[in-house]
């Protein structure tokens, strides 16, 4: 009996120990994930002097919240260029997820001749690199007179084969008697698109959301290509000629990285379940 209890107890204990060592490593690994992201808000608060001071301190001597207001009094187009990459990224964003939405109906629920050849075509172009692709799309928009334009930024972003791949898998999960229920109550395809897939596709459609923004919020080659004027740069290109120019001031390039950052860290943070909740189901699929 005794050998029993002890045979019961060690399995016990070592799950508890695994667990153990498992929260240790994910909260060690959780720290070296986000330590350059809080010592880059300490070092926003610093002088000049303290942040390229050896050894180094970990919190400011002296807090210098006067920084944001002396980047934003050195560039005064730092709001213009916030609220280009806000606004392009939103348009973009939007567009994004309304076309891969359609297209991923059409993949996913459609019949139509060639739709698989199709379908691997769009996907063929993710091995295609950005740097094969840029040379053609910057004559066609020159052709039109976009350059230097916002839709030479936008039009290029609207439509991804990575979107399209993401809502086809999430939309081939969703149930074919629902389709078909919305067809029997007299729905046509785009009705039922826009009243039954549509309201079901929204943790795919939110993700799809997030990686859009995020990644025309952190976009520096396409637009350094087609904006010349700094009236009309993003973020990520005035925030290349800041650190550029104040190189030697590291506490200020540290406060215009800030506002480029925190705003990917809420939206991802809010939304991060609707992140897992389409990966997972697309992955299933």
């Amino acid at each position: 009996m005794a050998t029993a209890v002890a045979m019961g107890k060690t399995p016990a204990r070592g799950l508890a120990i695994r667990q153990i060592l498992l929260y240790v490593g994910l909260i060690l690994f959780g720290v070296l994930t986000l330590s350059p992201f809080i010592l880059s808000i300490l070092g926003a608060f610093k002088s000049t002097v303290e942040i390229g001071a050896y050894p180094p301190t970990f919190l400011p001597q002296v807090w210098h919240p006067d920084n944001f207001i002396q980047v934003w009094k050195l560039f005064p187009l730092f709001p213009r260029w916030f609220l280009n990459s806000l606004g392009l990224s939103v348009t973009v964003m939007v567009l994004n997820v309304l076309f891969c939405a359609m297209a991923g109906y059409a993949f996913s629920r459609l019949e139509f001749p060639g739709r698989n050849i199709l379908f691997l075509a769009v996907l063929a172009t993710l091995m295609i690199p950005l740097q094969v692709t840029m040379v053609p799309k910057f004559i066609m928009l020159a052709r039109l007179h976009l350059v230097n334009t916002y839709p030479a930024v936008i039009l290029p972003n609207v439509s991804t084969a990575a979107g399209i791949f993401l809502m086809t898998q999430f939309m081939k999960a969703i149930p074919k008697e629902l389709e078909e229920a919305a067809r029997i109550d007299g729905a046509g395809k785009f009705t039922t698109f826009w009243r039954v897939i549509l309201p079901l596709s929204v943790p795919a459609m939110t993700a799809l959301a997030i990686f859009s923004f995020q990644g025309q919020w952190n976009d520096f080659l396409w637009p350094l290509i087609v904006l010349t004027s700094p009236h009309l740069w993003t973020l990520p290109l005035g925030l290349a000629g800041f650190s550029t120019e104040y190189v030697s001031n590291t506490n200020w390039v540290l406060v215009g990285s800030i506002f480029t950052t925190i705003p990917m860290a809420i939206l991802v943070f809010v939304f991060q379940r609707y992140i897992v909740k389409s990966v997972a189901t697309t992955g299933g699929k």
